[in-house]
Order: structure tokens, then sequence, then C-alpha cells
């Protein structure tokens, strides 16, 4: 009995020097109570449950085309620096722009074509007559009509035709690597495929690219596998808008008790941490810590749980600031089922699955007795 017990001790105080494909659950958990110094970050460890799911699936949903809100026909007003072509005409006898008759009394109206106007910085333009009228803000045809009511007690019958000659504002900025256009809007209502087109496509494949709009203060970033197919992220565009095509595949690299440690790409458009360990050929049975599978990151102070960021922001961390983040899933839990469902995986992430504490006593035996074993064999063999 004393050396079944002594055999045990050995085995179990040898388990920690047996070699390992990486720390065991209980280690890495110890990662969230660790203090940081110049070679070890601080590191927030945090439990996935339901609450913790649906922040992050909602934070993935919000990068929507959707929540801009569609833009507007605007192509068709005018905006300062827009170069404006205006004619106007009078009927006969022209009476403030001039003009000829025959002499039966008739004759034919009289036209003038105007220089090119280019719309001033107070948003004006000049017309003879009857100097600076506000433009900006009015399509052509209002402006038609306001040189008209003004004309009218001067010039006799008076027309007008106001056209946009050169959108040089109501333009939106299309950027991609080696190629960049502006885009004039037009009363079509051009919307953000449009755009794409306008720059040629994508130069990688679709599942690798991502389409980021800017309006404004906000960004948001959709994959073009979901523009093409979602007709509600292809919104119409506004003025000053910034669509950029960004080509980025992305991966993230799977460790630890899994098939076999590799770098796995998939679609810009996104993966679940249950289609990420389906990648990776499942949880190896005999060796796998069902309770201790992780998800390392760094992730913007934003993404934290409201409670944990005002731990990191009273450290000096900044919103943007990247935080080391460990995220724990427990898969003895049935409800993790679910939540492994919404829980998105990130370009960059690794995903480590831990080693049960019984696999480390299997392979020390197998370690000890191994020797033994093949000693038996081959003195068998040779008997034999």
């Amino acid at each position: 009995m004393k050396k079944i017990n002594l055999l045990w001790i050995l085995v179990l105080s040898a388990c920690s020097f047996i070699p390992a494909s990486g720390p065991q659950t209980g280690k890495v958990a110890r990662l969230g109570k660790q203090a940081a110094t110049a070679q070890i970050p601080a590191v927030e460890l945090i439990d996935v449950d339901n609450s913790v799911t649906q922040a992050l699936y909602q934070a993935q949903n919000n990068q929507s085309f959707a929540q801009l809100g569609d833009g507007s026909a605007s192509g068709g007003l005018i905006h300062t620096g827009d170069m404006l072509d205006i004619t106007i005409w009078e009927a006969p006898p022209a009476v403030l722009f001039g003009g000829s008759l025959s002499s039966a009394g008739t004759g034919s109206a009289q036209q003038t074509k105007l220089p090119d106007q280019m719309v001033s910085a107070k948003g004006t333009v000049s017309v003879p007559f009857i100097g600076d009228i506000a433009v900006v803000g009015k399509t052509p045809v209002q402006v038609q009509d306001l040189i008209k009511g003004r004309l009218k007690k001067m010039a006799n019958q008076p027309q007008a035709i106001v056209r946009i000659m050169q959108n040089n504002a109501a333009t939106v900025s299309v950027i991609r690597a080696g190629n960049s256009v502006r885009m004039p809007l037009t009363t079509a209502g051009e919307r953000v495929l449009d755009a794409v087109a306008a720059v040629g496509g994508s130069t990688a494949n679709v599942q690798d690219t991502n389409v980021q709009l800017t309006r404004g203060n906000q960004v948001k970033t959709v994959a073009l596998e979901d523009l093409v197919t979602n007709p509600r992220q292809n919104i119409m565009l506004r003025r000053g808008d910034i669509v950029t095509m960004i080509t980025n595949p992305s991966s993230f690299t799977s460790m630890g008790a899994v098939g076999r440690t590799q770098q796995i790409g998939f679609s810009v458009k996104g993966l679940s941490l249950a289609e990420a360990v389906g990648r990776m050929g499942g949880l190896q049975d005999r060796r796998a810590d069902a309770r201790g599978v992780f998800v390392f990151r760094y992730s913007p102070l934003s993404e934290l749980p409201s409670e944990k960021q005002g731990k990191w922001a009273a450290q000096g961390y900044g919103a943007t600031a990247e935080i080391p983040v460990v995220y724990r899933l427990n898969l003895t839990d049935a409800n993790s089922m679910f939540w492994m469902q919404r829980f998105p995986i990130k370009d960059k992430d690794v995903v480590y699955v831990s080693n049960a504490p019984l696999s480390e006593v299997q392979k020390f035996l197998s370690f000890v007795f191994s020797p033994v074993v093949s000693g038996v064999n081959s003195i068998n063999n040779l008997t034999n």
C-alpha cells in the first residue's frame, strides 16, 4: 500500500514537469489577478455568460449602415463652390438685353448666356440688372423662378434656365488601394454600391473585403458580402460621405487540446465561437478540459462590460485603448452551447483549450511505463 501511495505522490508531483500544449485552466484564470509589471501586462478575465454574449453580439450588429439613416438625392441642390450655367431669354422686342426687329415688326427672342458662375463663399452668384442672389440650398428650378421674378418688371417676358455645370461640393470620396475618386451626387440618389462600382470594385475576394462608411463623426464597417446581399445596408449617400474599401483577410489561431495548432482564415462577414471550434476540429476527448475554453484578444476599452471600464479608466486608459482580455467559457454548462453561437470571433483572436489534469497524469504514466512495456515486448519477441 505504501508503495502505491508513494507512486501516486511521484505521479502527481511530476505532472508539473511533463511537457504540455499550454497552461491549465487554473493558470489562465489567475491571469485576471496578476499585477502589471514591466514584463507582463494587466489582464482582464471575463467569464462568458448571457449578458457578455449579448453585449458583444449587439456591438457587432451596431456596425450597420442602416443605423446611419438613409441619405437623400441632395445632388440636385446647389452648394458653395458649384459652377452654374445661366441662360436668359427675352421676348421681342427685347428691351433689357437687346434684340432686333424686322421691317414687318417681328423679331426673335434674345438669348443671353452669362459667363459660368461659381457659387461664392457667401452662397451667391451675380446676375446682370439683378445683382447678387442667394442660391445655396436651392434647386436650379428655384433659382430660375427667382431670376424670372426679379427680371419681370425690367425685361419683356423673361425666361431663364439654370443648370449645375460642375458639381464641386455635393460629392462622395471613394478610396481603394491604388485608386481613389470623387464621385458627384446627382438627383438620381447614388448608393453605397454605386460608390464601390465607381472605384472599380474590390481587388480581392468578396469575402475578404470590408466597406467602411464615414459620415461626420460616425464610422461604420460592413462586409462587402453583406452589403451585396442585404439591401438595407445599401443606403443612399450624402454629401461629404467617405467610402473606403478595406481588404484584410481575417484569421484566428487555435491552440491547446484541439485537433492541431493552426491559423484558420474566415470571411470578414464574421464567425461565431461555435463555428470556430468546429473548424478547429473540436475538443480532444481525452485531453481537453471542457471548463477551460478561452479566447485571448486585445479589446477597445469601450467593449468591456460597463462595470469593468471604470477600473481601467482610473488607471489612465482612454476609450480607444486596447486592453488584454481573456474570455473564459465553461462548456460543461449546457447554456454555453447557446452563448457560443452568439460570441463573435475577431481577426487575430487566439482560441485556446486547456488540458485536463487527468490527461497530464496519463501522459506521465505513459512516460514512466512505456520503457517497461517496450522492454517486455522486446523480450517476448526474442522468445518467440
